[in-house]
């Protein structure tokens, strides 16, 4: 387990809160340690569709809560850990370029929330930068 991940026991905790409990964590836990997960191998990163056929790349705020949902889907693919600086540096022009979304913790395919990369980028300022 990684330093800045958590327990089996704890991931499973998370997984049990309601969309709201889920999606303030995120922001919280991405504030607090610089970081988010996605899922994907070294090619590849997993991107889905909502309802609308918007594309969407699911994040986590551990490594174990992504394993969880996602393990064993795909042989090779793992939680990848992306420090905030360059999610927002590199990451963020690119999914704007692809016209993507970001959906906040899914589990079982349901996100706990879908945000615009704007939304993104206000939510974890503000956090970056406490007065």
């Amino acid at each position: 387990m990684a330093s800045d991940d958590i327990s089996r026991r704890e991931a499973e905790r998370l997984l049990a809160l309601g969309a709201e409990d889920r999606t303030a964590g995120t922001f919280e836990v991405i504030a607090e340690r610089g970081a988010l997960w996605v899922w994907g191998d070294e090619g590849d990163i997993l991107f889905t569709e909502d309802g609308r056929r918007r594309n969407l790349l699911p994040i986590w705020p551990y490594a174990t809560v992504a394993r969880l949902e996602n393990e064993g889907d795909v042989d090779g693919e793992h939680a990848i850990r992306i420090p905030l600086k360059v999610f927002l540096k590199e990451w963020l022009p690119q999914l704007e370029e692809d016209d993507a979304d970001i959906a906040i913790f899914p589990v079982e395919e349901v996100n706990a929330a879908v945000v615009t990369l704007a939304e993104f980028r206000s939510r974890v300022s503000p956090a970056r930068h406490p007065r």
